[in-house]
């Protein structure tokens, strides 16, 4: 079929993405409460459901090479996002936010990471257009981000002792206690944020950081401006699930460094070739999706062995 108009493909985008977060706030999740890990996984698969319909209509709108691209690029931004789930639990733990806070904060955090990563999507882009040898420069980068990596023995540094959480706190006067879902309150005849604020803060910063990562991890699978901000949205929009199901459970994903930092070395190899060579977008797609794979295979069967040993 011909290729459907930008405007209407971008407001479709658009469209989906707000009537998901209006559902989901105002509907489905009113208020604030701790989603249990049984719900966090249904609503996991619920997520998922969509993102991939969402490709399919992206197939069926623009093509397959597109579709396929998609979908490359959703792998790897949710598989990069399993990173933002650990920082974001020990982010949590450390300012001793109450469970039944974490999925509102989740949100609007969600919300601010996918308007910051548009405009960072938006800069990519313009990069690309001006510059010739920016998807090279772009590889080199990713390259070395996957040998920091490998090289990386805990994936899940205190973000308390970052810079950006400390100057968070430097700049916000912050009241020491909660006070429900407001964000601000009254204290001594001035205006302070409470911790729920910094919090959000803190959530989008460290994601926008992780972003500087996986932008161009998917630029180098399409220059598509619209691919690569569908594929990170409905990535986003899922990580506030992949929460509650997996943070207490992330030890058990022993080789999630060595796999992510693999994928990232392969799609900045990517990158640098692709001035001289196009891989196409199923080989793309086969690799990360494979390499993935062996991923969590291995690490299901180390959990297993450490179990047999533990319990022999």
């Amino acid at each position: 079929m011909p290729q459907m108009d930008a405007t209407v493909l971008w407001g479709v985008l658009a469209a989906t993405v707000a009537v998901a977060l209006i559902l989901d706030l105002f509907v489905f999740h009113r208020g604030a409460k701790e989603i249990p890990p049984r719900e966090a996984f249904v609503w996991s698969g619920i997520w998922l459901a969509l993102a991939v319909a969402f490709g399919g209509f992206v197939w069926w709108a623009m093509g397959s090479t597109a579709g396929t691209q998609y979908f490359t690029g959703y792998l790897i931004e949710k598989s990069l996002s399993v990173d933002n789930v650990a920082v974001f639990a020990i982010l949590f733990t450390a300012l001793a936010v109450p469970p039944a806070l974490r999925y509102r904060a989740l949100t609007i955090a969600v919300i601010l990471a996918i308007v910051l990563r548009g405009i960072l999507i938006a800069v990519g882009a313009a990069l690309l257009d001006a510059f010739w040898w920016m998807p090279i420069l772009f590889g080199v980068f990713l390259v070395v981000t996957a040998v920091r990596m490998a090289r990386h023995t805990d994936p899940t540094e205190d973000p308390e002792n970052s810079r950006v959480f400390k100057l968070i706190r430097r700049v916000v006067p912050v009241t020491s206690d909660f006070h429900g879902e407001r964000l601000t309150i009254v204290e001594h005849g001035r205006r302070v944020a409470t911790p729920l604020l910094v919090t959000l803060l803190a959530l989008a910063a460290f994601d926008l950081i992780f972003a500087i990562d996986s932008v161009p991890a998917i630029y180098a699978i399409t220059d598509d401006p619209y691919i690569v901000l569908a594929a990170n949205a409905f990535a986003l929009l899922g990580l506030r699930a992949l929460y509650f199901a997996i943070a207490t459970s992330l030890e058990r994903f022993h080789y999630l460094q060595p796999t992510l930092a693999i994928v990232l070395g392969w799609v900045g190899l990517k990158m640098i070739v692709s001035e001289w060579y196009k891989v196409p977008a199923v080989i793309s797609l086969s690799v990360v999706a494979l390499i993935l794979l062996i991923g969590i295979l291995a690490s299901i069967r180390r959990d297993r062995r450490e179990h047999a040993s533990a319990s022999g």
